[in-house]
């Protein structure tokens, strides 16, 4: 217990002199977020950053920590949490689209808050739609 205790005044100590002072951001940052639609289903890529005392946090105690923020930000979707480290999360978003036709479709839906960046890959083109600075899903439809 000592060890523990130690340890975690030293990761402290260190964390403090490396910030130089600075007042450290206790919240993530999400700087982009990667949509990968798989029919109705879809995977999300949540990148994010972190200053050095709650990566240290994340290190140490493990990442349960990040998953309020995860779930505010992603509140208004269907999802599980696959992996989650101190720089990315990996969610599996069910029912995000639905079948008509031989088309995808896909409502706006809205996130806790505005991403950087935003990648969305559809099945029927390998190449990334790039979006900048918004708060929500756009709306559109892809072939099956």
């Amino acid at each position: 217990m000592k060890g523990l205790i130690l340890v975690l005044f030293t990761v402290l100590l260190l964390t403090a002199i490396l910030s130089d002072g600075k007042q450290e951001r206790q919240t993530l940052h999400i700087s982009s977020l990667t949509i990968k639609f798989d029919k109705t289903d879809a995977t999300f890529t949540v990148n994010y950053n972190m200053d050095n005392l709650p990566k240290m946090y994340i290190l140490l105690l493990g990442s349960k920590s990040l998953e309020p923020k995860i779930k505010f930000m992603f509140s208004n979707f269907d999802y599980e949490i696959v992996k989650m480290d101190q720089d990315k999360a990996i969610l599996r978003v069910k029912n995000i689209s639905w079948l008509d036709k031989d088309y995808y479709f896909h409502e706006s839906r809205k996130f806790g808050e505005t991403i950087d960046t935003v990648y969305i890959y559809t099945t029927d083109s390998p190449r990334a739609k790039e979006y900048s600075l918004i708060n929500s899903t756009p709306p559109f439809y892809y072939r099956s």
